[in-house]
């Protein structure tokens, strides 16, 4: 097709846009023309391409060109005198504007143009599936159908959660690209391989250290840990493994130190991306001092030991109820409805109505239902003469009954008020032997030791730990600077 403008040619030949001067090219390419006209020809054929940059030289007649190029361009420098080519001004005059749009024209002809793209970043809706998910985003059924398919041989789909977010690429109407990220480590990627689809699934990898952080408490355990840069997963974890022993809410005041030693991994930028394994905790609840290391035992399980090989877990738990507040402690009292004094046998906790109650220790129920002034009450048989009793319970986790086996920090009830009771909270007792003692005795108890088959692998792991604590950084509070200011040096 050629569209003609003044003395030029736009033609499309073999997906390409020709721009030709009929009058000045072809006639210093097939004639014996003077150099003159020929410059002329030449500097206008070059004057098009820095007006149309689109306009591009056919293949088959690039290596002509440039050797007609090549002559012209010695003849002129034989013919004209020096100085004189310069002073030449090639009269080129273009007597119209083309009314087409090259500019777009040459998206459909230029073989190195690539299509604009499109990403759509789509987000799982709670009770949505991958296939309606994009079937409502632009893709067909069997479009949908096909990507699903590929995506569930890489990625198990019923592992998607209500949140996670998906990238669409598309090109024009067409998906070509579906990236999904469930994690920091993996990434999917879907791809279009003509009328089909297929998927590949990447782990990055990430440089793991260990760091350290250590302070005393002065606002609360979480926050002076993670303004250090402790990760919210290793606090988790400081927490669970103390919290046999210590009460967080009570037992902890300003000025107790605690240590954390864990792993990390970081990105390319050396930003902290993951959060690995706390190895090594300390902790100073009231000047008194407990350290635990990781072990893996030989069964497989981890668990964290003191340096006599002992568990950080307890047989059985102080406090059984989580973010709950003391309320009335065990020991002598007047009693708040029978209005004289007469002794607490246990602790109360006060909870909002159904928070969870949790087994303090693993053993056997031996009554879960109504029991006087208790209200819905538990006791579980525990070993080496341990009991434990919940009352003024809201109702029974499912399958609480008397004979059922429960495992420590199952979920065995909830908070309520019945009974004899002001108003929601739970009164937990521990008896030793048919006597009930002071729950908080129970902090004193140690948890299971090793096996002496397994202490020598368990003191090989400590040393080992213990070197890489001397090797690695440990991120501290700055120190404040403090002292006595000279009032002399005060202005008036």
């Amino acid at each position: 097709m050629r569209h003609a403008v003044g003395n030029l040619y736009f033609e499309t030949r073999a997906g390409q846009v020709i721009m030709t001067d009929k009058n000045h090219i072809e006639a210093a390419l097939q004639s014996d023309a003077d150099p003159q006209s020929a410059m002329s020809a030449l500097h206008e054929r070059v004057d098009a391409f820095a007006r149309f940059r689109h306009t591009v030289i056919p293949k088959q007649n690039r290596h002509r060109f440039l050797a007609a190029a090549a002559v012209i361009g010695i003849a002129g420098i034989i013919a004209f005198p020096k100085g004189q080519a310069d002073a030449v001004e090639p009269d080129v005059q273009m007597t119209s504007v083309p009314s087409l749009d090259i500019s777009r024209f040459d998206m459909g002809l230029d073989s190195d143009f690539t299509a604009n793209t499109s990403v759509k970043t789509v987000t799982l809706n709670p009770g949505d599936n991958l296939g309606p998910l994009l079937q409502r985003n632009g893709l067909t059924g069997q479009q949908a159908y096909r990507v699903t398919q590929a995506f569930g041989e890489v990625y198990k789909p019923r592992n998607l959660r209500a949140g996670q977010n998906f990238n669409l690429h598309f090109s024009g109407e067409t998906l070509d690209h579906l990236t999904f990220k469930p994690n920091v480590e993996t990434t999917v990627f879907v791809d279009r391989a003509g009328e089909s689809y297929a998927a590949r699934k990447i782990a990055a990898e990430f440089k793991y250290e260990t760091i350290g952080v250590k302070a005393t408490v002065e606002n609360s355990l979480y926050v002076d840990a993670t303004r250090l840069g402790a990760p919210d997963k290793v606090v988790v974890q400081f927490a669970n493994i103390y919290e046999y022993s210590v009460d967080f809410q009570r037992d902890i005041q300003p000025g107790d130190a605690f240590e954390m030693f864990f792993e990390v991994a970081r990105d390319q930028k050396g930003e902290i991306v993951k959060a690995g394994d706390l190895l090594y905790t300390s902790f100073s609840p009231r000047g008194k001092t407990s350290e635990y290391w990781l072990f893996e035992d030989e069964k497989g399980r981890e668990n964290f030991y003191d340096a006599d090989g002992k568990t950080a877990k307890r047989k059985l738990r102080a406090t059984p109820v989580h973010g709950a507040r003391l309320s009335s402690s065990y020991g002598r009292r007047k009693h708040p409805i029978l209005g004289y004094r007469k002794m607490h046998t246990g602790v109360d906790f006060a909870a909002p109505r159904g928070t969870p109650v949790l087994a303090a220790g693993s053993g056997t129920v031996e009554r879960a239902n109504r029991y006087g002034s208790f209200g819905n009450y538990i006791r579980i048989r525990h070993t080496d003469g341990y009991k434990t009793a919940y009352a003024h319970l809201k109702g029974f986790a499912r399958g609480v009954r008397a004979g059922a086996y429960v495992k420590q920090d199952q979920v065995i009830g909830y908070v309520g008020t019945t009974g004899r009771s002001t108003g929601p909270h739970l009164h937990y007792e521990v008896i030793h032997h048919g006597k009930k003692i002071n729950p908080r005795r129970l902090s004193q108890l140690s948890g299971k030791p090793l096996s002496k088959d397994q202490y020598p692998a368990f003191k090989t792991q400590r040393t080992k730990i213990e070197k890489m604590r001397a090797q690695s950084e440990t991120l501290s509070p700055s120190p404040q600077i403090s002292g006595a200011v000279s009032t002399a040096a005060l202005p008036e």
